[in-house]
């Protein structure tokens, strides 16, 4: 492990940074990880991970985090807020801080985990955040190897943002847009791919700036997911096609919501906005990606689960 570069990590209780955590550690990587003091909340005592407590507000956590570390993988950040400042202030700024504090620390090369989204930022104000943040990335960064790694959409267990999608798809549902939008074209990686692929390009050596969209599957559509689904399912899932017009109402409640309860949401009118507005294509096909048929499998199967009991439980009452 001495002859290994240390590798400053945040992010790494999230739905992605959990699974590279993990792989980094198995390769016998050094890593120190960036965690928010959460009450009840005990961190992993993996061997070879140094965890150092605070979030990307604070300075000093950030200036201790990347001290005498020769690479930065910064995937922690906001996917849901209250408004468009909160989205800027963490995604943007505290990336820029970040950056700065890793330039000045000596770090080698800074890989920055972005958005597809990135690529047009009208769309909404997360991916007009997401531009900032690689923009004052590129700032702050002088002579420091960047590299902006705009995912996809990433899938796998344990997602928040994609539960509601999985839980329907286990009954044999995949609710999508109709009209023009239902012909939109995406990508996405499987979460373990994505994780292969930051590991991957933490070893390499690094120069410049780079900006990479890698993908598992770069051109599926909605058509796509549901024949996987249906492989996966053994039965036929049905289309619930919901007209632009009702998705937008239903994103202008869970924006009202919001403004109620205080709680933010993935699903907003900017994702609405964000589904709606054209293809999400990645640029880059990595080699022998997970089946889309395997990552649904993984995705769907804790909710086949749940439904198996509920019905089990439901005999027993009966």
């Amino acid at each position: 492990m001495k002859d290994r570069p240390l590798i400053a990590l945040t992010g790494a209780t999230g739905f992605v940074g959990k699974v590279l955590l993990t792989d980094l550690l198995q390769s016998g990587q050094p890593v120190r990880a960036l965690a928010r003091a959460i009450p009840g909340r005990a961190l992993p005592a993996h061997a070879g991970v140094e965890w150092i407590t605070g979030d990307l507000s604070s300075g000093e956590a950030l200036s201790s985090l990347v001290q005498n570390t020769d690479i930065v993988i910064h995937l922690a950040g906001a996917t849901k807020a209250r408004n468009t400042a909160t989205f800027h202030e963490v995604n943007a700024v505290r990336t820029g801080e970040l950056v700065r504090r890793a330039r000045a620390a000596g770090v080698k090369h800074f890989i920055h985990v972005s958005s597809l989204t990135a690529q047009r930022p009208d769309a909404s104000d997360y991916a007009r955040s997401k531009a900032d943040s690689e923009i004052l990335a590129i700032e702050n960064a002088g002579g420091m190897a960047l590299t902006i790694f705009r995912a996809p959409a990433v899938l796998g267990p344990d997602d928040e943002a994609t539960q509601a999608l999985f839980s329907a798809l286990a009954k044999g549902f995949l609710p999508s847009p109709s009209g023009a939008a239902a012909k939109f074209r995406f990508s996405v990686i499987d979460v373990a791919d994505a994780s292969r692929c930051l590991a991957a390009c933490a070893h390499k050596t690094a120069s410049g700036i780079r900006t990479m969209a890698p993908a598992g599957h770069l051109n599926l559509s909605w058509d796509d997911i549901a024949e996987s689904a249906q492989r996966v399912l053994l039965r036929r899932v049905r289309r619930i096609v919901m007209p632009p017009l009702l998705m937008k109402v239903a994103g202008q409640a869970a924006d009202l919501a919001v403004k109620l309860n205080g709680e933010p949401q993935v699903f907003s009118s900017g994702k609405v906005k964000e589904l709606l507005s054209g293809d999400w294509l990645a640029d880059t096909q990595i080699p022998d990606p997970t089946p889309l048929d395997v990552t649904l499998e993984r995705c769907i199967a804790p909710f086949r689960r749940s439904a198996r009991e509920m019905y089990k439980f439901g005999k027993k009452r009966a």
